[in-house]
C-alpha cells in the first residue's frame, strides 16, 4: 500500500516536472519570439512623429537588443527627443539616442543631374557615350564630346542628345552643330586614310541648360558617385600635358581615373577604320582607367586645393585592357571646331 502510494506521488511529480518544463520550452518557441519582435515593431513605428523633431535622422527596431533606437544630428537634440517620446506614450528607457552622420541621396555619373556638366552619362540614337565639357563657341551654348559619339562620325547630322538615358522631352539636351568633315589627302594625310586634329563635335544645349566650366567630381579615383559636397571641378585655363605628367578624366564607365601621359603627338590609327587622328595624347596606368562609354569624357591636369583644374582635351579612345586612354588635344579640338570658351 505504501508503495502504491509513493508511486503516484513519484507520478505525481513527473507530471508537474514535464508540464514546467513544456511551458518553458513554449515560452521559447518561434511564435512567441515572433510575437515579442511584432510588439517592438508596433512600438518603432509609433515613432514616426519624431521626424518632425529637427536632427532626427532615423529610428530602428533593433531586434538583437529589443530596443529602440532613434539617430540624431546632434547629441544636444537628445532631451528634445525624450520629450516628445513621453508624449508619445514611448517608455523614454526602452530607447536610445545616438549621434549619427546625415544620411544624403547620392547620385552617380550615370543618374539623372539637375546640372548638366562634364563627365556625365549622355545617350544618342542606341548607345551610350560621355558628356566632354560644356563650352560657348560663336556665342552659342553647348557641349563637346566625341565625334564617333553621334549618328554620322564627321559631319553634321543633328544627332540629338539625352540625359541619362531616356530619348524623352524632357532629357533632352543638346543637338549636334559642328562636326567637321574627315579629310583625305594632302601631305599630312595618308593614302586611303582620312584624317583630322580630334574626335570632337559640338552641341547646342537643349531644354536643360548646361553650365560652362564644371566637370563633375566623384568621391574619390574609380568611384562613379557623385561628391555630395563638393560635386564639380572648376576649369580655370587650358594646359598642354607634357611627357610624365598626370591627366585626368571623368566618364561614366570608369568614373574618376588618371595616369602617366606616356605619348605627346601620336598619330593614332582607329582600328576598324579608315580614320587616322593626328598628334594625339596617350595616358598609361597600372590598372584599367578606361573602358567603352567613356568616350567624350573630358581630359584635365590635377585638381588644387579649391578644385580648380586646367582642361587637357577630350577622351575619344583606348587600348583594350583599359590601361591606356586616348584624347584629343584642346588645341586639336579647337582646330576642327573654332574657338571655345570653356571657363
Amino acid at each position: 500500500m505504501k508503495t502504491r502510494k509513493n508511486l503516484a506521488l513519484w507520478r505525481n511529480a513527473l507530471v508537474l516536472a514535464l508540464a514546467a518544463a513544456a511551458v518553458a520550452f513554449i515560452g521559447k518557441t518561434p511564435a512567441l519570439e515572433a510575437q515579442g519582435r511584432s510588439d517592438l515593431e508596433e512600438r518603432h513605428q509609433r515613432l514616426l512623429p519624431l521626424f518632425e523633431t529637427n536632427g532626427v535622422v532615423f529610428t530602428d527596431a533593433d531586434e538583437t537588443r529589443g530596443r529602440l533606437v532613434v539617430g540624431v544630428l546632434d547629441r544636444r537634440s537628445e532631451g528634445q527627443v525624450r520629450g516628445r517620446l513621453r508624449a508619445l506614450g514611448i517608455d523614454s528607457q526602452d530607447v536610445d539616442v545616438v549621434e549619427t552622420e546625415p544620411i544624403v541621396a547620392l547620385a552617380t555619373l550615370r543618374d539623372r543631374a539637375d546640372v548638366i556638366v562634364g563627365g556625365l552619362q549622355i545617350r544618342f540614337s542606341q548607345y551610350l557615350c560621355s558628356l566632354g565639357f560644356p563650352a560657348f563657341r560663336n556665342g552659342v551654348r553647348g557641349f563637346v564630346t566625341a565625334s564617333h559619339c553621334s549618328d554620322s562620325q564627321g559631319s553634321v547630322d543633328g544627332t540629338t542628345y539625352y540625359q541619362p538615358l531616356d530619348q524623352v522631352a524632357k532629357d533632352f539636351i543638346g543637338t549636334e552643330i559642328a562636326d567637321p568633315p574627315y579629310v583625305r589627302g594632302g601631305k599630312t594625310c595618308p593614302k586611303a586614310r582620312k584624317c583630322r586634329q580630334s574626335d570632337a563635335n559640338f552641341s547646342s544645349e537643349g531644354l536643360r541648360a548646361v553650365t560652362v566650366g564644371q566637370i563633375a567630381r566623384t568621391i574619390a579615383l574609380g568611384s562613379l558617385e557623385i561628391d555630395p559636397d563638393n560635386p564639380t571641378y572648376t576649369i580655370k585655363g587650358r594646359d598642354v600635358a607634357g611627357m610624365g605628367a598626370t591627366a585626368n578624366k571623368v566618364g561614366r564607365t570608369t568614373g574618376w581615373t588618371r595616369g602617366t601621359v606616356s605619348g605627346t603627338c601620336v598619330n593614332t590609327g582607329v582600328t576598324g577604320s579608315t580614320i587616322v587622328l593626328l598628334c594625339q595624347t596617350f595616358v598609361t596606368s597600372g590598372g584599367v582607367i578606361v573602358q567603352g562609354g567613356d568616350s567624350g569624357s573630358p581630359v584635365f591636369g590635377e585638381p588644387n586645393s579649391a578644385n580648380e583644374v586646367k582642361l587637357l582635351g577630350g577622351l575619344w579612345g583606348g587600348s583594350q585592357s583599359g590601361n591606356q586612354f586616348v584624347y584629343s588635344p584642346i588645341a586639336n579640338i579647337e582646330a576642327d571646331l573654332g574657338a571655345l570658351d570653356t571657363d
